[in-house]
C-alpha cells in the first residue's frame, strides 16, 4: 500500500525553481519579456507584442483531469508546458486542451509553436500521427 499523499497542486518543481524553462525562453527569438506572476505561472510577451500566459508543470503524467484541475485553479491559460524529460501528458488532455485553444506540450515543442500564428494548434509529428489514427484530425 502506498502511505504516500498526492502532491498538492501546483506540482511543485523538483530542482525547487524553473531555471530551464527562462533560460529557454531568454534564449528565443520570439520572446520580449517574461515575468512570473505565480508559483509555476509566467506572462510572456512576444515580439508581436501577443501577451501569453503559460503554466510549467513537472507532475510525473499530465491527463485530461489534471488540465481540468489546473484551468479551475489557475483560470485561463493559452499554454502549459511539461518542463521534465521524465514527465509527460496525454493525448486526450492535448485534445482537451487544444478544443480550450491552450497549448500542451513539452519544452521542445512550445518553442517550435512560438513560432506559429495560432500556438495552440501546434502538433509534432508524432501527435499529428496518433491524433489522424484516432480520426481527431
Amino acid at each position: 500500500m502506498n502511505d504516500q499523499a498526492p502532491a498538492a497542486f501546483p506540482w511543485p518543481p523538483y530542482y525547487g525553481h524553473f531555471n530551464f524553462f527562462e533560460a529557454r525562453m531568454r534564449g528565443h527569438g520570439r520572446i520580449k519579456a517574461m515575468s512570473a506572476s505565480a508559483e509555476g505561472v509566467y506572462d510572456l510577451t512576444l515580439t508581436t507584442g501577443v501577451s501569453i500566459r503559460v503554466f510549467i508543470c513537472e507532475c510525473y503524467s499530465f491527463g485530461a483531469a489534471e488540465y481540468v484541475e489546473t484551468t479551475s485553479k489557475l483560470g485561463r491559460l493559452d499554454a502549459i508546458i511539461i518542463n521534465s524529460a521524465w514527465c509527460g501528458y496525454t493525448s486526450d488532455a492535448k485534445r482537451t486542451a487544444r478544443a480550450e485553444k491552450v497549448g500542451l506540450y513539452k519544452i521542445g515543442d512550445f518553442m517550435a509553436a512560438l513560432n506559429r500564428p495560432n500556438l495552440w494548434d501546434y502538433l509534432n509529428e508524432g501527435e499529428k500521427e496518433a491524433f489522424k489514427k484516432k480520426g481527431w484530425l
